[in-house]
């Protein structure tokens, strides 16, 4: 009879345990989707044409968009691969973007321009003030690229891209 119990008592315990196991796994598989997603969406969002519409660095201080730009005005390509192309105002722009945590990005050091002469158009702040960025916030109406709490660059949404997967 004490074997009995004892069976039971050590089958009752395995049992608990295994269960507790799998509660386990499955929460910790459940974070770490959950972190998948956001890193995921995130990037969607950002992923898509952009043009810019401001730019407050100390080489663009008191000048207007239309005046730094008489052109065209910058534009960035975000694509899911961590790919970005567009322009400057003058010259083509290509490379990669990192995409860090807490929305953080580096996205400057890493482009490679043409050398066209534009007279008049402040490509160099553009590309300079893209390695002053660290961090980026998408509103309902634009993207912001920042330094701290500093807002260096503000664009807007040309061509979203929807449903694009991430890689």
């Amino acid at each position: 009879m004490k074997r009995i119990k004892f069976l039971t008592l050590g089958l009752l315990f395995i049992t608990v345990a295994a269960c507790n196991e799998k509660k386990s796994a499955e929460k910790a598989l459940e974070a770490e989707n959950a972190a998948v997603e956001t890193t995921v969406t995130t990037k969607m969002n950002l992923v898509g044409s952009w043009e810019l519409i401001a730019i407050h660095t100390t080489d663009t201080a008191d000048k207007e968009l239309e005046d730094l730009f008489p052109g065209k005005k910058p534009t960035l390509n975000f694509e899911g691969n961590a790919m970005v192309h567009g322009t400057d105002g003058c010259n083509n722009i290509t490379g990669e973007y990192e995409m860090k945590e807490n929305n953080g990005i580096a996205i400057g050091d890493k482009l490679a321009a043409t050398r066209m002469f534009c007279e008049g158009v402040a490509d160099f702040a553009f590309t300079k003030g893209l390695t002053e960025v660290t961090s980026y916030e998408i509103t309902e109406s634009a993207l912001l690229f920042k330094n701290g709490d500093q807002v260096v660059m503000e664009f807007k949404q040309i061509t979203p891209v929807i449903d694009q997967e991430v890689k």
